[in-house]
């Protein structure tokens, strides 16, 4: 299957602005929401998705810097 990444929602150009939810990213589409990047990362496991990158730094969510990304040992 197609990487995925955990991402919060929603964006914002202020660090103040607070996480609502998280979703799963697959192919530039949106999974449902997860109250938590944990319950967002089992989800995307779950569905043998590989690797999934969840999110290191809260307002940097540019997937083309590996730095912004750790991928998780499903």
């Amino acid at each position: 299957m197609s990487a995925s990444y955990v991402e919060h929602r929603p964006h914002a150009s202020s660090e103040h602005v607070p996480t609502s939810h998280y979703v799963i990213v697959v192919d530039g589409k949106e999974s449902d929401p997860f109250p938590t990047q944990q319950k967002a990362k089992e989800a995307a496991c779950a569905s043998k998705h590989h690797p999934v990158h969840v999110a290191r730094v809260r307002h940097l969510q540019d997937r083309a810097q590996p730095a912004h990304w750790r991928v998780d040992p499903c």
